[in-house]
């Protein structure tokens, strides 16, 4: 058994975080809050791709470290090469038409002190916000065609000299983020990009913190490192975007779930209910 995805599943401002395991046609969803776990993670491998919405394993079963696929099913993905893309060349072409008519919200994110700009959706921003783990959001620009959206992006890290990415070391150093610096924070920003066409009249702002359940965590918790032979035991108390929480006795661990995707599952032992697991 493969675990090929970490998914918030969001209504609102609410929602909960689930893993997704597959073993041939048979596809797992795990519920994460409040669950006791005990999972023995084996080595990881690429999670295959997807093309015109139909999913492949990978041909050849390659190990992989920093991303969840190898490079020929990355090339081979409908939209792996559009997530790297900066507004400056089209890499993935076949895209390039849906892409032009997409419409997409620019946002800020924020994580205590700390401000990254983005880019989602329309229909997805408050979910893209979770998903990252952000004390604080906002919509702040509306903008049609995904290179062009890209390009604002980058105008904009640039010129607030902010970030477009945050790393899961980062994030779980941030566990405890200060609301009122990041509602500063993106204040500030918008305010120092007034007169810019792609602006909204004014930011919409969401406060994230009590989606994650993350005043259940009481002091920082020990991170651990994602490697074959790791055994994730204890319960999940809390996630905040992709850093899961979890409880055993005492003591307090966190995970980047991220590094979890692709990872072989050789053991696992988990209460059932009527719920969970459930098997889609």
């Amino acid at each position: 058994m493969q675990i090929f995805k970490y998914k918030w599943g969001t209504q609102g401002l609410s929602g909960e975080p689930f893993l997704f395991a597959r073993e041939g046609k048979e596809i797992t969803k795990m519920e994460l809050f409040d669950k006791e776990l005990s999972l023995t993670f084996g080595k990881r491998y690429c999670v295959g791709y997807t093309k015109n919405g139909k999913h492949f394993e990978c041909p050849n079963k390659r190990t992989v470290d920093t991303e969840k696929m190898c490079r020929e099913c990355g090339i081979n993905d409908d939209f792996f090469l559009c997530m790297k893309c900066d507004g400056s060349d089209c890499g993935n072409e076949p895209q390039r038409k849906s892409c032009e008519k997409n419409k997409y919200y620019i946002y800020l994110a924020a994580f205590n002190t700390m401000l990254k700009v983005g880019i989602s959706y329309e229909h997805r921003v408050l979910e893209r916000l979770i998903e990252q783990g952000a004390d604080m959001g906002a919509k702040i620009g509306f903008i049609q065609d995904g290179k062009e959206a890209r390009l604002v992006e980058q105008k904009i890290r640039k010129e607030l000299k902010i970030h477009d990415r945050i790393s899961g070391v980062q994030k779980q150093n941030m566990l405890f983020g200060n609301i009122n610096a990041a509602a500063i924070n993106i204040f500030g920003a918008f305010t120092k990009l007034r007169g810019n066409d792609f602006l909204l009249k004014s930011p919409e702002i969401y406060n994230l913190q009590s989606i994650y359940r993350i005043k259940e965590v009481k002091e920082k918790p020990k991170q651990l490192e994602v490697k074959d032979g790791l055994d994730l035991k204890g319960k999940v108390v809390a996630a905040k975007g992709n850093i899961i929480i979890l409880k055993n006795g005492p003591e307090l661990f966190s995970v980047n779930a991220h590094r979890l995707v692709g990872c072989e599952i050789k053991y696992i032992s988990y209460p059932l209910s009527e719920n969970s697991p459930s098997v889609l």
